[in-house]
C-alpha cells in the first residue's frame, strides 16, 4: 500500500487489537463484532489517505465479514441444519489477520493474506462449504 508509516501503524495497531480481542472469546458473534473493526478501520483511513490497495483491502474485509456473518446468523437462528462453519475458521481468520498486519507494517504485498481471508469467507457459502467437505 502506498501509505505513510503513521497511517500503516494505525491500521496495524487496529488489526492486532482485533486479533487479541477475537482470541479472548469463544463466541462467534463476538469474534465477528471484533472482525468488523478491521474493515471499519480501513474505511476510516480511506478518508485520510485514499489508496487503491486500501480500497481493495476494505472491500475484501467487508465482504468477508458479511459472508461469514450471514452464515453464522442463519445457523444461530436455526435456519441451517446441515451447513456449519468449518472448524478452525476463526482461528485461521485470526492467523490471516496477524499476517496481514505484519505485511502492512513491513510495507509488503498483502494480496496473499487477502486471498486467504476471501477463501475462508467462501467456505461459509453453499458451494464453498461443499468444496471444503470435498477436501
Amino acid at each position: 500500500m502506498n501509505l505513510p508509516q503513521d497511517i500503516r501503524k494505525i491500521f496495524t495497531d487496529e488489526i492486532n487489537h482485533v486479533v487479541k480481542e477475537m482470541r479472548n472469546t469463544d463466541d462467534p458473534l463476538a469474534k465477528l463484532y471484533f472482525f468488523s473493526a478491521v474493515y471499519g478501520a480501513a474505511f476510516r483511513l480511506l478518508n485520510i489517505q485514499c489508496d487503491p490497495e486500501l480500497v481493495f483491502t476494505h472491500h475484501v474485509l467487508n465482504h468477508a465479514y458479511n459472508q461469514i456473518n450471514a452464515r453464522v446468523n442463519s445457523i444461530l437462528q436455526g435456519q441451517e441444519r446441515f451447513m456449519q462453519v468449518p472448524p478452525k475458521l476463526f482461528d485461521r481468520l485470526e492467523e490471516a489477520l496477524e499476517e496481514l498486519a505484519a505485511k502492512v507494517e513491513r510495507d509488503e504485498h498483502i494480496y496473499p493474506e487477502l486471498q486467504k481471508i476471501a477463501n475462508l469467507a467462501y467456505t461459509t457459502t453453499g458451494n464453498g462449504y461443499y468444496l471444503y467437505l470435498k477436501g
